[in-house]
């Protein structure tokens, strides 16, 4: 099986898991009611909004930024506007292939700041083991705030991933059969570079590492909690836009509580979180505060839509700024 052939099918994968929760989560929802709330909302919102998409990615920015001059062998700083512009395209890559975005970022740097692309993509996975703990936290903050209520959600998603999941025999002999073949090919590769493997692991490593060597483990605290300080925020706002904070009285620590949800969906492999995203969000808004599920869906769509117009136009305007395309920055350096 070629490499593009895997590609193709990871990303089919992903586009039927997304299509099926963006069902699940707009099955119930009044579609014409969802555009009727979209044209009497107060827009003016989006423009702290997006003043903290900004800040939110400037903080990330920063944040890698001190991790990566933290690589041994590191004479100066990589520059703020490289790893905002890398990190940048990484969100617009994401909404085509999910993940592939990581590479992408990784590789634009690594190329413009002359790092070895595994040891920048170990800093991209301690930045990920970072931004998992604080999404750790944030859910536990929601069992303690909202309590038996976090049941509902668990249940219900258990119960409907189950209906999704029930499919033919064939095709989960077909899932078995590609995962063994990329097992082969894994395989095969380690037996045929080990010690290019090698070399390129203890990069990783020290990339995966840099956490505990930047000398300012503080500055790191502090970008993360502002970082998701921002998400809290941002999730916010589109309450007030929709007139959801009067309507049903939500307000910050709501909001908070919904992005956690939302973030588990966000992780899972579909493309820039599109179905995952909506059906955890409209599940958090619905069981937890009791939300209709046409102001659930229409807030679910404004704020999934709202970010990847923002990112994306983000993203643009950093490859411009670069005068590069994305398929060069896909292609990774030679060391990867």
């Amino acid at each position: 099986m070629t490499d593009r052939t895997k590609r193709l099918l990871s990303l089919l994968l992903s586009l039927v898991l997304g299509g099926g929760l963006l069902w699940l989560a707009l099955r119930n929802a009044d579609l014409g009611a969802v555009a009727e709330a979209f044209a009497a909302g107060e827009w003016i919102w989006m423009v702290p909004f997006v003043a903290l998409g900004l800040v939110s990615v400037a903080l990330r920015a920063w944040r890698w930024g001190m991790l990566i001059d933290a690589l041994p062998g590191r004479s100066g700083r990589v520059p703020l506007r490289l790893t905002s512009a890398s990190v940048a395209i990484g969100y617009l890559v994401n909404y085509a292939a999910p993940r592939l975005g990581e590479v992408a970022r990784t590789a634009n740097v690594s190329r413009r700041a002359e790092a070895p692309f595994s040891a920048v993509l170990g800093t991209v996975v301690a930045e990920r083991v970072l931004d998992v703990v604080m999404l750790a936290l944030a859910l536990l903050s929601v069992v303690a705030l909202y309590g038996e209520r976090v049941h509902a959600i668990l249940g219900q998603a258990w119960t409907s991933l189950a209906g999704l999941l029930d499919v033919p025999l064939w095709m989960l002999v077909v899932a078995a059969l590609v995962v063994a073949g990329l097992g082969v090919g894994v395989l095969l590769l380690l037996r045929r570079g080990r010690g290019r493997i090698a070399g390129l692991l203890a990069q990783f490593k020290d990339g995966f590492t840099s956490v505990g060597h930047t000398g300012r483990p503080g500055l790191v605290i502090l970008s993360t909690v502002l970082l998701w300080v921002c998400y809290g925020l941002m999730s916010d706002l589109p309450f007030r836009l929709l007139g959801m904070d009067a309507a049903y009285g939500l307000g910050p620590l709501d909001a908070w509580a919904v992005m956690a949800v939302g973030g588990i969906g966000m992780a899972l492999p579909s493309p820039g979180g599109t179905g995952s995203f909506h059906y955890a969000t409209v599940l958090a808004l619905t069981l937890l505060f009791a939300v209709d599920p046409t102001p659930a869906a229409t807030y679910a769509l404004l704020v999934h839509a709202a970010g990847v117009v923002f990112y994306c136009i983000l993203g643009v305007v950093a490859l411009a700024s670069q005068g590069t395309s994305v398929g060069a920055v896909v292609r990774a350096p030679a060391d990867a």
